[in-house]
């Protein structure tokens, strides 16, 4: 018996934060939060009550920057294998993140992944577990290796897919923030499903959030403080179908080519959105001691909820902890 459990945060409204909880009661105190829809999630922006004249600007340049990107990738996985397919510099950026998480993770992380997630479905549905034989035929298709990029055009070597959702809606955010510095605002929040960038301080107090606990209500599991840093949630309770009572998650290992659910959610702060998207992903494929030794190199705190829901700090994220 199959049960599908992947709910779009759109159908889903009352589940804004599903990763988080800002602490910090901003409508009631000269700020203004401002909901979307957009890159297939809610999209919260709050922002100092004098600065909404570049709520406008903000929606209009994710929506810009989205479209680009998903037509991008379409055009990429639409073409014939050797075309020379033109990218835009933003493109061009995140295939360079894409070979940096590749190496990151000994080639656990890849963006041709897509090539076999799709196959069960993946991101919207409708889900099932495709048989070997297509896996098989598919798996040959894959691998970083098969692609090949500069900074105008990218070709492919097989008839393979990619998608760089795992970050690009970070980078995204960080462009917002690039809008807002340069616009003298630096104070604000832009939560965009999850992936959140917190801007300076309010009423000059840090801003506080709480990540959610999955198996316990409004039980938090961490309650974190920092400003200027962005803090991301990857977890196996997001989008998932289970089959035959095995769970299958929408991070996919590129070494076995297989679905995994190591963990319950892995939250990650970081200097950037994109830098804490992509290693939110990157660490969930990893084993306890491999996130250790990464965490300590990008020098990023990072939360662990285990499937047996123990909670584990790693690479300084105490230092932000306010309470737990």
């Amino acid at each position: 018996m199959r049960q599908n459990s992947c709910i779009s945060f759109f159908k889903l409204l009352g589940s804004i934060f599903l990763f988080f909880i800002i602490l910090t009661g901003c409508k009631s105190s000269g700020y203004e939060t401002r909901s979307f829809y957009s890159m297939g999630t809610i999209v919260e922006i709050t922002l100092p009550e004098n600065n909404t004249d570049v709520f406008e600007k903000l929606v209009a340049k994710m929506e810009e920057l989205n479209d680009k990107i998903s037509t991008e990738t379409q055009n990429i996985n639409n073409a014939p294998t050797g075309k020379d397919i033109s990218i835009s510099k933003h493109f061009y950026f995140l295939l360079q993140r894409a070979a940096y998480y590749n190496n990151l993770s000994s080639g656990k992380f890849d963006i041709t992944i897509y090539t076999i997630s799709k196959l069960y479905g993946f991101p919207e549905g409708p889900y099932s577990v495709p048989d070997n034989e297509t896996i098989k035929k598919h798996v040959q298709k894959a691998g970083f290796e098969n692609i090949s990029f500069t900074p105008k055009t990218i070709s492919k070597k097989t008839d393979l897919k990619i998608d760089t959702g795992a970050y690009s809606k970070g980078y995204i955010v960080d462009l917002l923030v690039d809008i807002l510095k340069k616009n003298n605002i630096n104070s604000g929040i832009i939560n965009a499903g999850g992936d959140l960038y917190l801007l300076g301080t309010k009423e000059n107090r840090q801003w506080r959030i709480a990540i959610k606990n999955p198996d316990k209500g409004k039980k938090y599991l961490s309650v974190v403080s920092f400003t200027n840093k962005a803090v991301v949630t990857s977890g196996n309770y997001e989008r998932y179908f289970i089959d035959n009572q095995k769970r299958y998650t929408h991070i996919f290992d590129a070494e076995t080519f297989e679905s995994v659910n190591n963990y319950r959610s892995v939250s990650v702060i970081a200097q950037t959105t994109e830098e804490a998207d992509g290693l939110a992903t990157v660490f969930y494929l990893m084993d306890i001691d491999e996130i250790g030794k990464i965490c300590s190199k990008t020098n990023t705190p990072v939360f662990i909820y285990t499937l047996d829901s123990k909670k584990i700090r790693m690479c300084g994220w105490q230092k932000y902890e306010v309470s737990h």
